[in-house]
């Protein structure tokens, strides 16, 4: 990848919540402008923990993180994230919850155009008569996908997912992995609109379905192991990935990577996963 297409450099990064102990150690990677990186591995070996280094809500015990050439020191604008947990204000309706976020991220729309927004985007996620409820009225998933559609309406460049789709039944999910292959696939013909995307999931095929490119995690400390590229051609629908003759050797490929990391924690001795 060349100096220009280098957007997101996440360079010799290690971190560590408590004094040395290391949770991520020596992590090196390079996000393209508009590509959608896929983040796969067992719990607990950070992928999390580098998403919210992404976001610039913890700070890297070694290395660097730039975003465009800039140091990531703290959240920005840039960047939109969804949390595993919803992380609505519970005292506030569905559609003000993403009018708040609007307004901090000063796009310029007057108070109807913001409210006119998050409607727009609570009927992308297919919660168009739910914007007046509480979050506390909603059910887990429904809350899950206020959150998405929050992320979405602030149209930040950067787009930055923990599992978003964890908590959704298996058919409100297939359709949010559409919606967000339609909404990313349809930026990509022009510069403004489209996003980059970090996506952390523990589906595999969910990963294939989605990335350009899957990165498989392993962990004691967590570090990347393996760089794989998806060689299913855009544009994508779920259901045509699933049916793809590339999609069931990509998906044993990762299958069988995750086993090896697995193996490895139960024997610490083994050498596999020398980094990339």
């Amino acid at each position: 990848m060349t100096d220009t297409q280098r957007y997101i450099t996440v360079d010799d990064v290690s971190f560590g919540y408590e004094a040395n102990q290391l949770t991520l150690d020596s992590i090196s990677l390079i996000i393209g402008r508009g590509e959608f990186v896929a983040v796969i591995g067992p719990s607990g070996c950070g992928k999390s923990t580098l998403l919210r280094l992404l976001a610039g809500l913890v700070e890297p015990t070694r290395g660097k993180l730039t975003v465009d050439g800039q140091p990531i020191c703290g959240p920005g604008l840039d960047r939109a994230v969804v949390f595993q947990d919803y992380s609505l204000f519970p005292w506030m309706t569905c559609r003000d919850n993403i009018v708040l976020a609007l307004e901090q991220a000063k796009l310029g729309a007057n108070k109807t155009e913001r409210r006119q927004i998050a409607l727009d985007f609570l009927s992308l996620v297919g919660l168009a008569q739910d914007g007046d409820k509480l979050p506390g009225q909603l059910s887990g998933g429904m809350r899950q996908r206020t959150a998405i559609a929050r992320a979405l309406a602030i149209n930040a460049p950067i787009l930055l997912m923990d599992e978003p789709f964890g908590a959704l039944d298996e058919i409100t999910r297939a359709r949010q992995q559409d919606l967000l292959l339609d909404l990313w696939q349809g930026g990509q013909g022009d510069e403004k609109a489209g996003k980059t995307v970090f996506f952390v999931t523990h589906d595999v095929e969910e990963a294939v379905i989605l990335g350009d490119r899957v990165m498989v995690m392993g962990t004691r400390p967590g570090r990347l192991v393996r760089d794989i590229q998806v060689t299913l051609p855009r544009p994508r629908t779920r259901m045509g990935s699933l049916q793809h003759p590339n999609f069931s050797p990509l998906r044993d490929l990762l299958l069988n990577e995750l086993n090896l990391v697995v193996d490895e924690l139960l024997l610490p001795g083994s050498s596999h996963g020398a980094h990339i």
